[in-house]
């Protein structure tokens, strides 16, 4: 009985796991999951985080770097010439030696000049043994302060300064950008699975209302109210109803395993749609529209940024046609003792000063082409912003033109479907009485299931205008604020 008992419950338990998930949803919802937990955004938080950790890497490397290069242990073993002054001749005896060294070094790029400070110390021993030389030296640099810069050089710091915001900027645009792009794709499936539910919806009244009415015809035959050939006709459009809900299932299905799929969910869950209605009156003016492109979309800002970077290879070529002029100096203590304690003992002052000269004299026009190239460069990034400027601030004013003009015809289009909706049940209602035919009844049908798509995919061409124009401009005018969307930690 036990054993009767345990498996009863194991197949239930079965047939609980494998069931359809049955998820409600509105419009608001699906777009939520879309930005948050669907493949398309994961992809696109990672290629955001690629940037992001690029820029605080830039960050850090501003601050001051401090490291430590040792030399644990160096072993040498190797012949020297020694001159023997007893016998006057010159000889060659075996030397072994061990070293080791470390030390301390901090350097700090200095952003407005393009040179680096750079301040040390370090401590060295040397152990040599082997024929008739055994000693230890200690070699110590209490504190070494210097600076080199390149006087006459490009300013990589600088621009780096000015590039790496924009850098960022355009990446988290370029999130929230691709971002809407996958709410926009959200809203599209969303639609074409409530045109799908909505067919199977009629789909299945039509099918009823076909037995409703064949039922009737046959009564009407009996008495002769009817012909033969259009009870064949009722019947014919009954097996035509069954098969046509037959394929408005499997369209339903399909739809619904494409939209669980994009939202991350299990293929086989059973989606259940709540039809949006227009929640925002609100007429988009283009000039203001133009305005947050400009602000927001990445392509804008990308373009500003090819821009910024031609112009700074540009100045790099400029600059690498003259002469380098480059200096080092220093300052600092140093010792040698035999001993730990006497190497920081009354230290020797160390000094260091360094200017290196570089003239071309004769490159055969490599760097006068370089720079004609980077000029070249710039001419091209300057023509292409001015292009990119003029196609999508056009794409703004059609998509502006698009959205305003949606409202008005998805409001027709319900005022529409009210209409056919009235007219078939009257005409519904006058067949039932028999004051109609069965064309005037599939005429008045085929007006309401015609109206009743229409104002479907009037609703999806309204919602995909809607956050087309949320996309290229990456503002909210219904809430008045610019998207931001925020990447996980």
């Amino acid at each position: 009985m036990k054993r009767l008992f345990f498996i009863v419950v194991t197949i239930v338990a079965t047939l609980t796991a494998t069931a359809q998930r049955k998820v409600t949803l509105d419009l608001n919802r699906t777009v939520a999951l879309a930005t948050d937990s669907s493949l398309a955004a994961e992809k696109y938080r990672s290629v955001l985080d690629t940037y992001r950790f690029a820029f605080l890497a830039w960050q850090a490397s501003r601050k001051p770097q401090i490291t430590l290069e040792s030399t644990p242990l160096q072993y040498e073993q190797y012949m020297v010439q020694r001159y023997i002054s007893e016998e006057d001749r010159d000889t060659y005896r075996e030397q072994q030696m061990l070293y080791s060294e470390a030390a301390v070094g901090m350097t700090q790029d200095i952003e407005a000049l393009g040179g680096t400070l750079y301040a040390s110390t370090g401590l060295g021993f040397l152990h040599t043994f082997g024929g008739d030389t055994n000693y230890d030296e200690f070699t110590s640099v209490p504190i070494k302060v210097g600076y080199r810069q390149d006087l006459l050089g490009f300013n990589a710091l600088k621009w780096n300064k000015r590039l790496e915001p924009i850098k960022l900027k355009k990446a988290e645009k370029a999130y929230a950008y691709n971002i809407e792009s996958a709410a926009a794709q959200a809203v599209d499936l969303f639609f074409q699975l409530a045109l799908a539910q909505d067919q199977l919806r009629m789909a299945e009244e039509n099918l009823q209302t076909c037995d409703t009415i064949y039922a009737i015809a046959c009564r009407r035959f009996k008495i002769a109210s009817i012909s033969k050939a259009e009870l064949s006709i009722l019947d014919l459009q009954r097996i035509n109803a069954a098969n046509a809900m037959e394929n408005a299932i499997i369209s339903r299905n399909e739809a619904s395993r494409r939209l669980a799929s994009f939202l991350g969910m299990e293929h086989n869950t059973d989606i259940e749609l709540i039809i949006p209605t227009i929640y925002s009156p609100v007429k988009v003016d283009a000039e203001e529209a133009i305005r947050y492109a400009r602000e927001n979309n990445p392509v804008f800002i990308e373009t500003r940024h090819a821009v910024e970077e031609a112009r700074m290879e540009m100045e790099k070529a400029k600059v690498e046609r003259r002469i380098s002029l480059n200096i080092d100096a220093s300052i600092g203590i140093n010792q040698v003792a035999d001993n730990f304690w006497d190497a920081y003992q009354k230290p020797l002052r160390q000094e260091k000063a360094m200017v290196t000269l570089s003239v071309p004299l004769k490159d055969w026009g490599k760097r006068k082409n370089n720079y004609l190239q980077a000029q070249s460069r710039l001419e091209t990034a300057e023509k292409e912003l001015s292009e990119t400027t003029r196609d999508t601030e056009l794409d703004v004013v059609i998509s502006v033109d698009d959205y305003n003009k949606r409202h008005d015809l998805t409001e027709n289009s319900r005022k529409s479907l009210n209409i056919a909706q009235e007219a078939y049940d009257a005409m519904l209602t006058r067949f039932i009485k028999g004051q109609a035919t069965v064309n005037d009844l599939s005429l008045a049908q085929n007006y309401w299931q015609d109206a009743r798509q229409n104002y479907t995919q009037s609703l999806q061409n309204y919602w995909t205008a809607f956050y087309r124009l949320r996309q290229l401009t990456l503002y909210d005018f219904n809430r008045h604020e610019i998207i931001n969307h925020k990447s996980k930690q």
